[in-house]
């Protein structure tokens, strides 16, 4: 409709989906309160009788034509983390009327530094969505572009982009004040510390604690899984092996910087005729679908991993309609979830 005197009212739109006039001015002016299902058909409806919201006038205006969500194949076949997120986003551009093209790179980021140079001088994409992924190659590169861009999951330190990603400091730290609480004090840190949101979470574990007055050691709280040119898959071997060496012998938690970690670890301890949380308590981070159903189901720092996608392109709409705006770093929240898998030391339970 290229009349706007005949354009759809959201009177038109709320018949056509069989909602009201609230929840269709909830949707397009992307506030909640509105279920998923009527969300979903709100949008279908607006699309189809031809209602462009205020960010596509605002894309059009700014030449936008498409943006491309940048991220690592290997994250897109496999990460049960980034599925959620990855819905965010296309969730979010689809409220926003931004189109998303994406496009996977290989995880070793000097091949992926070479694939995104490619995607910028031959796809010319209006907008760019980098997703965990934040090596300073790769920032300089789009910096240099020019283009609109965010990071999602990932951090550029000289602050030039924006980006959001979980508070990962305060999720290491929150998780090790569930172990201190709960009356532990040898805890170890099985990690990865391969990028910088992983080696923010085992600073918030150190950082709680020395509050609690113990000196951090990392031969005794940490335990690297990538300095011994580990990945996750290897965990379980890696914690058996150090079992049977009496790597653990004084410990009696484990706080692991994901999920994954978390739960190969309890497989170990399992097949080590371990109990948790008799013998060893676990915390980890992400709260995965799959986290619920370990044995015992998984104490957790939660990340709303849907969130972190809708954020991202909101501060990229942000960035396309205002080129001038500060750069913007949004930390989001984590909470506890508590299920199953910590309880006081076994030193405590025998007493």
């Amino acid at each position: 409709m290229d009349d706007e005197s005949n354009a759809p009212t959201l009177k038109d739109i709320a018949d056509a989906a069989g909602v009201s006039v609230a929840s269709v001015s909830k949707v397009l002016n992307n506030r909640g309160g509105v279920g998923d299902e009527s969300r979903r058909k709100i949008l279908d409806h607006a699309e189809r009788l031809g209602y462009q919201v205020r960010a596509a006038r605002s894309l059009i205006r700014a030449g936008v034509e498409s943006t491309v969500l940048v991220m690592p194949a290997q994250f897109y076949a496999s990460s049960a983390f980034y599925e959620d997120v990855i819905q965010g986003v296309l969730s979010e551009a689809s409220t926003s009327s931004l189109r998303i093209d994406v496009r996977l790179v290989s995880l070793d980021a000097e091949i992926a530094i070479g694939e995104i140079t490619d995607i910028l001088r031959d796809i010319r994409p209006g907008a760019l969505v980098l997703l965990g992924m934040d090596h300073p190659v790769m920032i300089d590169r789009i910096v240099d572009s020019g283009i609109p861009a965010v990071i999602i999951n990932g951090m550029d330190r000289t602050m030039r982009l924006s980006c959001v990603l979980p508070d990962n400091w305060s999720a290491g730290w929150l998780a090790a004040q569930r172990l201190l609480a709960a009356g532990h004090r040898e805890i170890v840190h099985v990690t990865i510390p391969h990028r910088l949101s992983l080696r923010r979470r085992l600073e918030g574990f150190r950082v709680a604690l020395e509050e609690a007055g113990i000196v951090f050691d990392e031969n005794r709280h940490l335990f690297d899984l990538g300095g011994m040119g580990l990945q996750e898959p290897d965990t379980t071997p890696a914690i058996r092996q150090a079992l049977q060496q009496g790597r653990f012998t004084d410990t009696t938690a484990f706080f692991c910087s994901t999920d994954l970690i978390a739960i190969n670890v309890m497989q170990a301890l399992e097949a080590g005729s371990h109990s948790v949380p008799d013998d060893f308590s676990i915390i980890g981070v992400d709260d995965i679908a799959i986290a619920r159903h370990s044995r015992p189901p998984l104490t957790t720092m939660r990340i709303d991993r849907g969130e972190l996608g809708r954020a991202g392109i909101q501060l990229l709409l942000e960035r396309i309609n205002d080129p001038e705006i500060n750069v913007r770093r949004v930390n989001l929240g984590v909470r506890l979830v508590e299920r199953a898998s910590v309880a006081a030391p076994r030193k405590q339970h025998e007493c």
